[in-house]
């Protein structure tokens, strides 16, 4: 994606994470994150047919690392590197259980935060159409998601 693009998109994305969900839109959110997980995080994409389907399932990956993965652990660090510097003005001595202790956990705090905030962007990056395999799978996940907002499309 272009910067223009990638900007558009986050601040959209920020936006509507900000806003809240309803109770729809977190169902449908739920739905879209299954599919992501099953057919993007939790598989290896080099094993669809076509290389369309190889091609985006790699982009969307790549796309989940950045955007859930790396974000999550980064901010797991940073909020490590707070309590870090709390206990040592607290004991004046340098401590590295913070880091042990609080970095997994802000880490597991925050990757489904990143995932619910970014899972629209990757399941729309999934619309190959209804001649692959990806795209067929989509298109069932999108009808169902469509049923359960009322809409005849996002």
């Amino acid at each position: 994606m272009s910067r223009a693009i990638r900007r558009y998109v986050n601040s959209k994305e920020e936006m509507e994470y900000n806003r809240g969900y309803s109770a729809e839109e977190m169902q449908a959110a739920k739905l879209r994150k299954a599919f992501v997980q099953k057919y993007i995080a939790d598989f290896d994409t080099n094993f669809y047919k076509t290389q369309e389907e190889r091609d985006w399932g790699y982009v969307v990956r790549r796309e989940y690392r950045y955007d859930v993965t790396y974000t999550s652990l980064v901010d797991g660090w940073a909020c490590a590197a707070v309590v870090s510097m709390a206990r040592m003005f607290q004991t004046k001595r340098f401590s590295w259980a913070p880091y042990f202790v609080v970095w997994p956990i802000a880490y597991l705090y925050f990757q489904p935060i990143q995932f619910l905030k970014h899972n629209k962007k990757y399941f729309d990056m999934c619309n190959l159409g209804e001649t692959f395999y990806l795209g067929r799978e989509r298109n069932k996940v999108l009808a169902e998601c469509n049923k359960i907002l009322d809409r005849e499309d996002f």
